[in-house]
C-alpha cells in the first residue's frame, strides 16, 4: 500500500507528479556485513573491506581507502549501486548514514559496523544515496537511533521507514545534480587542502630553520644573513586589558571588543562583543595573537578595536605576521605559555622571543609572497563553503 505525499519545495523544470511515499523492505533486501573481524584482520588477505568510515564520510563509497581483509565464501559481496548503512555510532547523527557504490570492484564487503542494501526495483542509485541523507529521511533514522554510550539502529526498523519516491526521471536528475555538485565541493577541497600544505611547506623553506640564519629558499638577489632579534624590539606590543563587564553590549555603534580566539574567523576579527569602555586599543590593521588557549594563535584586524586580555595587539607588516603564524605551526608558543588549568603567554614570553628578521626589502617579498597565497586560500574556502551551503539547502529542499 502506497500513499501520496506533497511534492519539495525546489524541483526542476518540467516536473509536477506528486512524490510516492515507499517502505524501503518493499523495493529491495539487505544483507549484513563481515563479522568477528578486528583490528588484526586488517592488512592481509586478497578481499577489500569497506569501513565504517568509509560509508559515513561521504554519499559516494570510496574505494581509496580499502583494507585488505580475509573472508570466507559465505559472505556477501558488495555489487555496483548497493546502499551502504552505518549501523553504530558514538552519536546518534551517524547512526544510518549511508553511501551507494558505483564503481566495481570486485571481491569486496562490507564490515561489521555497516549494512548493505540491494535495489529489487528501478531506483536511481544517486538518488537513493543522497534522498537517505536529506534532512527528511535523516531525522526518521536518528529517531530510531537507540543506546547510552553507543548509538545502534537495526536494519529492520531502517527498512520501515517511509522514503520519498518522484519518477525514475526525475530521481535521475536529483542524484545527478548533487553528485556534481559533490565533484565541485571535492575540487575546491582539493585545491584548497593542497594550497594550504603549499603554505606549510614554503614557511618551513622560507624562514630559517634552528641553527640557522639563512633560509632554503629566497627571492633572488637576497644573499645577507638574517639578524636575531627579541620580538618586543621589533615591534611594538599591547597586551590586552578587559573592560568591566557592564560595559558590554550588543550594540554596532559601540566599541569593538576583541576577547580571544573566538572573536577570530578565517584569521580576521570578526565582531561580536561591543563594549562602552576604552581599555587597551588595537588600531586598524594591526595583528592580533591570542595570549591564552590556544596561545599564539595569529589573526588580523580590519577594525579599530578594544582588546581584552585574552589577546595582543602587534603593529607589524605581513611578513611579521607570517613568522608568528610558523612560530605558531612550530609549537613555540607551547614551550613558553603557563598556567595551572590552560596555556596563557605574558608580556615577558611575547617581548623577549627571540625571532630572526632580512632586511626590510626582502620582508616585503617575502610578505607580499604569503599574502597573495593566503588570499588563493581564502578564495576557495570561501568557494567550498558557499557550496556547502548550497547542498544543506538543497538536501532541505529537494526532498519532502
Amino acid at each position: 500500500m502506497t500513499k501520496k505525499s506533497d511534492t519539495p519545495a525546489i524541483r526542476f523544470k518540467g516536473f509536477t507528479d506528486t512524490w510516492e511515499q515507499r517502505k524501503l523492505g518493499e523495493m529491495g533486501t539487505t544483507y549484513t556485513g563481515l563479522s568477528g573481524k578486528t583490528k588484526e584482520d586488517f592488512g592481509h588477505g586478497n578481499a577489500n573491506f569497506v569501513t565504517y568510515m568509509n560509508v559515513f564520510s561521504n554519499p559516494i563509497a570510496s574505494l581509496d581507502m580499502l583494507e585488505p581483509v580475509e573472508i570466507d565464501s559465505r559472505q556477501n559481496e558488495v555489487k555496483v549501486g548497493d546502499v551502504f548503512f552505518t549501523t553504530s555510532s558514538e552519536t546518534p547523527e551517524e547512526v544510518g548514514m549511508t553511501s551507494v557504490m558505483l564503481e566495481n570492484k570486485p571481491n569486496t564487503y562490507l564490515n561489521s559496523f555497516c549494512f548493505g542494501y540491494r535495489p529489487t526495483e528501478k531506483i536511481d542509485y544517486l538518488y537513493l544515496a543522497y534522498m537517505l541523507r536529506s534532512d527528511a529521511v535523516r531525522k526518521k533514522i536518528t529517531f530510531l537511533a537507540q543506546g547510552i554510550s553507543r548509538y545502534n539502529i537495526s536494519k529492520n526498523r531502517v527498512m520501515e521507514i517511509d522514503i520519498p519516491l518522484p519518477k525514475l526521471c526525475e530521481q535521475t536528475q536529483i542524484g545527478t545534480y548533487f553528485h556534481n555538485l559533490d565533484n565541485l565541493i571535492t575540487l575546491h577541497q582539493r585545491k584548497y587542502d593542497k594550497l594550504t600544505n603549499v603554505k606549510k611547506s614554503m614557511l618551513e623553506k622560507m624562514f630559517p630553520k634552528n641553527g640557522s640564519n639563512v633560509p632554503e629558499i629566497r627571492f633572488k638577489g637576497f644573499t645577507e644573513a638574517w639578524e636575531q632579534r627579541k620580538l618586543g624590539d621589533v615591534v611594538q606590543i599591547t597586551m590586552g586589558q578587559s573592560p568591566d563587564g557592564s560595559t558590554y553590549s550588543d550594540e554596532p555603534s559601540d566599541y569593538i571588543l576583541v576577547q580571544g580566539n573566538a572573536d577570530l574567523q578565517n584569521g580576521w576579527v570578526c565582531p561580536r562583543i561591543w563594549t562602552t569602555q576604552i581599555t587597551k586599543k588595537a588600531d586598524a590593521g594591526d595583528l592580533i595573537m591570542s595570549v591564552r588557549a590556544p596561545a599564539g594563535a595569529m589573526g588580523k584586524t580590519a577594525y579599530n578595536a578594544v582588546i581584552g586580555r585574552g589577546v595582543a595587539a602587534i603593529k607589524g607588516n605581513e611578513f611579521i605576521y607570517q613568522l608568528l603564524v610558523k612560530m605558531d605551526m612550530d609549537g613555540f608558543w607551547k614551550t613558553l605559555s603557563c598556567g595551572s588549568t590552560f596555556e596563557s603567554l605574558n608580556s615577558d614570553n611575547i617581548k623577549n622571543a627571540e625571532v630572526k628578521v632580512p632586511t626590510t626589502a626582502e620582508q616585503v617579498q617575502i610578505g607580499d609572497f604569503f599574502r597573495h597565497l593566503d588570499n588563493l586560500i581564502t578564495l576557495h574556502q570561501r568557494e567550498l563553503e558557499k557550496l556547502k551551503n548550497i547542498k544543506k539547502s538543497c538536501l532541505e529542499n529537494m526532498f519532502v
